[in-house]
């Protein structure tokens, strides 16, 4: 069995939408390649029996009940997705687990100091996705903790890179590029919808305004990313002279649109790192 993971036995602790996306992620790789067992820990039911009825892994409802299994077989690879507060209740019911597992953290505000300080024998990686990771279009950011192996890192890149795209980031860069990536979603959301009424406003049906709004983000996106383009090369190729489009940029502008994206990013970023220092207090709390 590789120490990093492969062919081993995963453990994915929150069966929600990110949890679900990684055992995807686990399950596109070949047979010889993917974990011997899976076992996913998720306390709803509902979930429990519908990922049963998928088969190709195992379900339990508690923390507990993965420590039982763990005695039988250890795991090498532990995936969480659960609520960040979740992670200090459900931590030390592994610390008496042998093994040094490999942790995969996609909790959002818990920097990799709380994840050693809880699990120290642990090797983890800290990782921030979006949503778009279930439909395999997801952006991933990757931070090794201290006692991460290169062969660790390059075995998560790898089942990331099932789900879309994957870069790698010191950790002190992760509250702005979560406001991108992570909280980003959101904002162009907003600006889909925004672009959905206008063409309801002049006639559209919304499901026809909101697909062509829809197609026009992911087909931008796709120009800027496939062919390098810098978004500022593409909107002067688009911008004809008296065309439709400057007069648009022009309202744009008048409106202050791009100085409220950049103080919305802003926000994001502050509100970022105030979870991250906040999870290090009650960290700091619970050792007094």
């Amino acid at each position: 069995m590789s120490r990093s993971g492969e062919n081993g036995v995963c453990w994915i602790i929150g069966g929600g939408r990110m949890g679900q996306a990684f055992l995807s992620g686990i399950l596109k790789r070949g047979r010889t390649s993917r974990p011997e067992r899976v076992i996913v820990c998720d306390p709803d039911p509902g979930i429990r029996e519908r990922l049963s009825k998928e088969g190709s892994m195992e379900t339990v409802g508690t923390v507990e009940e993965l420590v039982l299994q763990g005695e039988k077989s250890l795991p090498s690879l532990v995936f969480w997705a659960v609520k960040p507060s979740l992670f200090p209740d459900l931590a030390p019911a592994l610390r008496s687990m042998k093994g040094s597992p490999l942790g995969v953290s996609v909790m959002a505000g818990t920097p990799l100091s709380k994840l050693q300080d809880a699990l120290p024998g642990w090797r983890w990686i800290r990782t921030m996705s979006n949503l778009a990771l279930t439909r395999g279009e997801g952006m991933t950011l990757l931070t090794p903790g201290v006692r991460a192996l290169d062969e660790d890192l390059s075995f998560v890149s790898r089942i990331f890179l099932e789900l879309g795209r994957v870069m790698m980031l010191p950790e002190k860069d992760f509250d702005v590029a979560t406001a991108l990536a992570g909280s980003g979603p959101g904002l162009m959301a907003l600006v889909l919808e925004a672009l959905s009424d206008a063409g309801v406003r002049h006639g559209l049906k919304r499901e026809d305004a909101v697909f062509l709004s829809a197609q026009m983000l992911k087909g931008t996106a796709a120009l800027i990313l496939d062919e390098g383009m810098d978004p500022s090369d593409l909107r002067k190729r688009v911008a004809s002279p008296s065309g439709t489009t400057i007069e648009g940029l022009v309202s744009l502008e008048k409106g202050g649109v791009r100085a409220s994206f950049i103080e919305a990013v802003s926000r994001m970023v502050g509100r970022s790192a105030e979870m991250s220092a906040n999870s290090q207090k009650e960290d700091t709390h619970s050792h007094i």
